[in-house]
């Protein structure tokens, strides 16, 4: 009885130690799909890492072309603002031009002048 007992024992150890090779290779299994998984996501944190600052570098350039534009418009402003200055300085002079001043003129140049006023 002692021999069936011992027996059994032996056997329910046997089948514990196997259904835990079988866990522990579960687990194994496991650690290698997580690891495989955590690779995978690395990979793609640093593709997305390396289109973010791609990106971010044509943002800086758009952002200095954005600069040089808004530049060359302040200095078109201002070169459109003394033009307009010196065209009121010509008007007001022709306005206070006396009548002795005025003359026959070519109908073209007249039609240039008025049109410029």
């Amino acid at each position: 009885m002692l021999n069936k007992a011992i027996l059994a024992l032996i056997g329910a150890l046997v089948l514990g130690l196997w259904f835990q090779h079988i866990y522990v290779n579960h687990l194994k299994e496991m650690v290698a799909i997580e690891r495989q998984a955590a690779e995978s996501a690395e990979q793609r944190t640093q593709e997305a890492r390396q289109q973010t600052l791609a990106a971010m570098d044509e943002l800086a350039d758009v952002e200095r072309q954005r600069r040089a534009v808004e530049a060359e418009i302040k200095a078109l402003q201002e070169a459109l603002a003394e033009q307009a200055e010196d065209y009121d300085d010509l008007r007001q002079r022709i306005r206070r031009a006396p009548a002795s001043d005025n003359g026959p003129v070519a109908p073209v140049l007249r039609s240039t002048l008025e049109a410029l006023q």
